[in-house]
């Protein structure tokens, strides 16, 4: 039986009223279903993946604040190892390098008892040569010459000094005698030839 407005028309106001709010409760079914849940969800899901991003882009800038850093880190030891390479001796300034230190001592007034060059020790790109000295002299003297070696403009380190009082044998009375092992790092130079097999 089909209902009609007259009919609605006819009904009480509790009844209308009861009718008007399911009305409603139905639209706002359909709403909630149709428009807002999908909308809701959609505007969650765009929240947690804008999320996701921010923090993507807050690691990446981290990474990439790093790089820089490291970047400039690189350059700079990259520059000092310009500067230790440069100051390293090659194999045929080390005799001229020997002599040097040699008349820094004698013209700091000291009398060489050793001087024993050692065989090179090698490392990853250059290589240690022992160097076994003793000397006799003042005290001032023997501290002058260890500065000399300090300042020479190749690298030369002096390590395990012994300072006692010196003999007759050494150089006379009231002279000390200094006993010390110096190193001098030598560049290796890259071998010119290579193997066979490369050549062909």
């Amino acid at each position: 039986m089909a209902i009609d407005l007259s009919d609605i028309q006819h009904l009480s106001g509790k009844k209308k009223l009861m009718i008007v709010l399911g009305v409603f409760l139905l639209l706002g079914y359909f709403y909630w279903f149709y428009f807002f849940q999908p909308a809701f969800e959609k505007k969650s899901r765009l929240g947690a993946e804008l999320e996701t991003t921010n923090g993507q882009i807050a690691m990446r800038q981290q990474i990439m604040g790093q790089i820089e850093r490291h970047k400039k880190e690189i350059t700079a030891l990259k520059m000092d190892l310009a500067t230790i390479l440069a100051k390293l001796p090659e194999q045929k300034e080390i005799p001229r390098l020997l002599t040097a230190v040699s008349e820094g001592g004698r013209n700091a007034g000291l009398e060489f008892i050793l001087f024993e060059p050692m065989a090179p020790v090698p490392k990853e790109f250059y290589a240690e040569i022992p160097v076994k000295i003793a000397v006799a002299g003042r005290y001032n003297d023997i501290a002058v010459f260890f500065d000399s070696v300090a300042h020479l403009p190749r690298i030369a380190t002096i390590t395990d000094v012994e300072i006692k009082k010196g003999t007759e044998e050494d150089a006379g009375a009231g002279f000390l005698r200094a006993d010390c092992s110096m190193k001098i790092y030598m560049f290796l130079e890259e071998p010119n030839e290579k193997p066979d097999e490369e050549k062909k």
